[in-house]
């Protein structure tokens, strides 16, 4: 009597269960409902969803808002050299001197030597008392210009030019930023991919495992019917589907959710999320590949001439040491020279001109000079501090390579162990499906098979995204995404 079933069972060769990559799934509208309707003419391909990311990702558009800040900050620093104007109108009334004034002046700081030029003009009338005589002009005015130049204090460096340089380094540090997060934004919307890639498998597993259950039970009925099979057997694979089904549901959640994790990522081109569907799924995981070991020393020489993470910290120091550099320079005397020209104009009323050239020079030095000292030892201890994140840093990122190529070459072993571990328990599955058609086995055991075979597709799917998602790692690790050139 079971001879008569076996033979039923191998008429409906469509049983076996095939691997993971080989299944279909069914039409979108049957695995994930969605409200984003997009034509599905391809497969969505990682390269896609990282330029979707690259285009359209707001948290990326974010940081790009960075260098627009940094910029911004650089031009207000440029503004501390700001050609600068000032205009006086004086008038005495109702006193023993009676007068009016006006002046207008103009300066410009110079980055050079931290020297300024200055010019301007003023014109009087009335009576001054002597020691107001220098604002008594000639009818005409009084034209001036002069030169003002540090000799020792501000010479080499100010906090004008400090601000403005720190400012210019500041550019540099948010491009790094930049680079930063785009690099990890990258690898995350890799690692959804891969997740999504992964929950569509398993959803094929599930389908297929419940297709085969579902298949069966019209042929167990119809042995029934022939009194080939006792009732019992029916029963018992209505229980087995129901379960399937059971697991075939949370595998739909789960590839649900995969697929709205990953719309996050990959937009359309207004930079709205999309949903992506079923059938765009690839048809299989792409072949893995071991990482040659012996590439492991040029990883680690890339990963400390890409990250930018160490060029970042190093302009963090740079800008350290200029704060030391002013420290240092405001521990220096004031000795600046002063060079004016004064030229008289219109009928000569004031006993001074019409013509004078005047040269001096200005001292100044707080004798304790505590707060620069202070300021320059603090500096001298925050650069020390940098070296010590520095060399960390380059520790840090040696070991997160090494231990990238570690996952991954762990990864790829898991994942070809998984894959033989596949094609044995399905040549188990079709022997005990054989001893089944035979009359040797019973369904318990059948389903037990089909339960193992299904199982190991699983691990093989979870196995080949440990890897992939371990590859995305290793390339964040080497900063791969921002190619040979150092940040």
């Amino acid at each position: 009597m079971r001879l008569g079933v076996g033979l039923l069972f191998l008429a409906a060769g469509f049983l076996e269960i095939t691997s993971a990559q080989q299944l279909k799934l069914p039409p979108p509208s049957k695995a994930i409902p969605s409200t984003t309707v997009k034509p599905d003419l391809e497969h969505l391909t990682l390269e896609a969803v990282l330029a979707a990311v690259e285009k359209h990702y707001p948290p990326l558009r974010a940081a790009l808002l960075d260098q627009p800040i940094a910029d911004a900050e650089y031009l207000a620093a440029q503004g501390r050299f700001d050609l600068a104007i000032r205009s006086i109108v004086d008038t005495n009334n109702l006193g023993f001197y009676e007068s009016r004034r006006w002046d207008v002046s103009v300066e410009q700081p110079l980055q050079t030597w931290g020297a300024s030029v200055f010019s301007g003009y003023q014109v009087s009338s009335g009576r001054f008392p002597s020691y107001d005589g220098k604002f008594q002009t000639d009818g005409l005015g009084e034209y001036r210009a002069g030169l003002r130049v540090p000799l020792l204090r501000d010479r080499e460096i100010d906090g004008r030019r400090t601000d403005l340089r720190k400012a210019d380094v500041g550019r540099r540090i948010a491009d790094l930023g930049i680079r930063q997060q785009r690099i990890v934004i990258l690898q995350l919307a890799t690692n959804r991919y891969w997740n999504w890639v992964a929950a569509g498998r398993r959803f094929e597993v599930a389908n297929a495992i419940l297709n085969i259950a579902v298949d069966r039970e019209t042929i167990l009925e119809k042995a029934v019917e022939l009194g080939q099979l006792p009732a019992f057997e029916v029963q018992d694979n209505k229980r087995i589907i129901e379960q399937r089904r059971a697991q075939q549901v949370m595998a739909r959640r789960a590839l649900e959710a995969a697929s709205f994790d990953l719309s996050l990522f990959y937009r359309d081109g207004q930079g709205q999320p999309v949903i992506p569907q079923n059938s765009q799924l690839p048809p299989a995981f792409p072949e893995p590949a071991a990482i040659d070991d012996r590439q492991l020393e040029a990883d680690i020489e890339m990963a400390l001439r890409r990250r930018p993470e160490i060029a970042r910290l190093e302009n963090q120091q740079e800008q350290v040491r200029l704060d030391r550099r002013l420290a240092q320079n405001r521990r220096l005397p004031n000795i600046d020279f002063l060079l004016t020209f004064d030229r008289e104009l219109g009928q000569r009323q004031v006993l001074r001109g019409p013509s004078e050239l005047r040269a001096g020079l200005i001292f100044d030095l707080p004798l304790q000079r505590r707060t620069a000292t202070g300021q320059a030892i603090a500096a001298q201890q925050r650069i020390n501090q940098i070296d010590q994140r520095l060399t960390f840093l380059r520790d840090q990122i040696t070991v997160e390579v090494r231990d990238a190529v570690s996952a991954v070459r762990a990864a790829y072993e898991s994942a070809m162990a998984t894959r033989s571990e596949v094609t044995f328990t399905r040549n188990v599955e079709d022997l005990e499906r054989q001893r089944y058609d035979l009359g040797e086995s019973n369904l318990f055991f059948l389903n037990t098979r089909e339960i193992q075979t299904a199982d190991a597709a699983v691990r093989e799917v979870g196995a080949l995204a440990d890897y992939y998602r371990a590859l995305a790692l290793y390339e964040l690790a080497i900063a791969k995404a921002l190619g040979n050139v150092r940040p």
